[in-house]
């Protein structure tokens, strides 16, 4: 035999070997691998057993948290236009009352002026009828003598 032959023969054997010791040593990795495969399945079916109720149960939260924002939502929008509505109203009396104030400062204006010029006219009608009560008086004593006789005591 040539020594191709040999080195062929050897070769051959020699992957022999090796295929043989590697499925030995890969018998018990395939034999954990179908362990683990079972345990797998098994516990891809407990997830997905579990997991069914589980998501239901969450879109049903999510479902009615989304009803619970939308009904907020609606109530913040509500009280927005409320404090809307209620701050135009309060302008509007604001405005109301400064225009009510302006014309009370008018009138009071109008009112004073006419209680002033009405105490003016008091007064000097007062005094015109003094001047007056004086001139009668003076010419009814003079016209008329003094209704009373004073007597002096002379002094000597």
């Amino acid at each position: 035999m040539d020594w191709a032959a040999i080195v062929t023969a050897i070769s051959t054997a020699a992957l022999a070997v090796v295929a043989i010791g590697l499925a030995v040593f890969a018998m018990p990795l395939f034999s954990s691998v179908r362990r683990l495969s079972g345990t797998l399945d098994r516990l891809l079916v407990s997830l997905e057993r579990d997991a069914v109720p589980l998501l239901e149960s969450t879109k049903s939260m999510v479902s009615e948290a989304s009803q619970v924002a939308a009904k907020l939502r609606d109530e913040v929008d509500g009280i927005v236009d409320t404090s809307r509505e209620v701050r135009d109203r309060v302008m509007n009396a604001v405005d109301a009352a400064e225009d009510r104030l302006l014309d009370l400062e008018a009138l009071l204006n109008v009112l004073q002026d006419e209680v002033e010029d009405t105490v003016l006219d008091v007064a000097a009608a007062l005094r015109t009828t003094r001047r007056g009560t004086a001139i009668f008086g003076a010419m009814r004593r003079a016209f008329l003598g003094s209704g009373k006789k004073r007597k002096r005591k002379r002094r000597s």
